[in-house]
């Protein structure tokens, strides 16, 4: 699995913004991606992999979020397994995960095509491969990252490889490279998120450090999951605290991000007075607490004064660590009123 949290997995689920991640992210706007025709990709099972000590188990789940859509052009309909991989820190090595994962899924395919030949006769029992001319669905993967630093990492298998500048070229007749798929979500241009539009285009927005409200009034989210990753990506609990108080029936007609921009404004300039308030209050105590003291060393030093002129020092003495002779003796010489 990727480094991210489960509410920023829920959100990438969403079948709109999955769509709008491959369609516009991915393939630019050259392919258009039904949300409501998404089909849920599930590599969970039983099969066996083999692990690097001898022992096998069970296949999981390889990305964070793995569907399977049907890509249209003006020409053709083509069907392809898109999987996204999160991470909310840069991976150095991205690009050969990438190609793992890829690679895991079409194994999978070809596996389960097999087993189904095998048992359908249309393959030996023990013989290896598939049927010829068998066909598997192609696989993509995208990497949508939301760390606060701008990605650093590697973008392809040859980023990675310790060869000359000058002979990656000559290279790739007999390496191939694998480049990977990024979406940077916290670096993204005006021009860049403007392709996108409903809950992604809100997330991506209040991603920033500075709002544009011009953008945000025309955007409106219509999922609580966008919500609670916008909170854990930001570690900021208000969006989540917001979306909380929203009704079902509110929620339903989608959420304006230029009025949840306002409670967030509102929100933050309360809890600062609140602090600005306990920390006055904080200080006239200490203020307070620190004039008592003085007063209290003044009166105690004067009381030495006088005991010394009257030849009682030892009275003074005992009088430091007996509070109840130092008032006695406070009320005998003026300082204090008897009560």
């Amino acid at each position: 699995m990727g480094d991210i949290d489960i509410s920023v997995k829920n959100f990438i689920k969403i079948d709109s913004v999955f769509a709008q991640l491959f369609s516009q992210g991915v393939y630019g706007g050259q392919v258009e991606i039904d949300p409501d025709k998404l089909q849920e990709f599930d590599t969970v099972s039983q099969d066996a992999l083999p692990l690097e000590n001898g022992k096998v188990k069970a296949m999981e789940r390889l990305r964070d979020a793995e569907k399977v859509a049907m890509l249209f052009d003006h020409k053709v309909a083509l069907q392809i397994i898109m999987g996204i991989e999160g991470q909310m820190g840069v991976h150095y090595y991205m690009p050969v995960r990438c190609m793992e994962l890829d690679a895991l899924t079409y194994s999978y395919q070809c596996k389960k095509i097999s087993e189904k030949a095998k048992e359908n006769k249309k393959l030996k029992k023990y013989a290896d491969g598939v049927p010829k001319g068998t066909k598997i669905l192609p696989t993509v993967t995208l990497v949508f990252y939301t760390g606060s630093k701008p990605w650093d990492g590697p973008e392809s298998v040859y980023d990675m490889l310790d060869i000359p500048e000058d002979m990656k070229e000559w290279m790739k007749h007999t390496t191939p490279d694998y480049r990977m798929n990024l979406i940077d979500a916290r670096h993204m241009t005006d021009e860049k998120i403007d392709r996108f539009d409903g809950d992604l285009k809100a997330f991506l927005l209040m991603l920033r450090d500075r709002f544009d409200r011009e953008k945000l009034k025309s955007v409106v989210a219509m999922h609580r999951e966008t919500w609670y990753a916008i909170s854990k990506v930001k570690n900021d609990k208000r969006y989540a605290e917001y979306i909380d108080h929203v009704s079902d029936e509110e929620m339903a007609g989608g959420v304006n991000m230029d009025a949840a921009l306002d409670y967030m404004i509102a929100e933050g300039e309360a809890r600062g007075e609140a602090r600005g308030e306990a920390r006055g209050e904080a200080r006239g105590e200490a203020r307070g607490e620190a004039r008592g003291e003085a007063k209290g060393a003044e009166k105690v030093n004067r009381l030495g004064l006088l005991l010394s002129e009257v030849g009682r020092t030892n009275d003074f003495l005992k009088s430091l660590s007996d509070k109840g002779l130092q008032k006695q003796l406070f009320v005998e010489f003026g300082l204090e009123e008897a009560k």
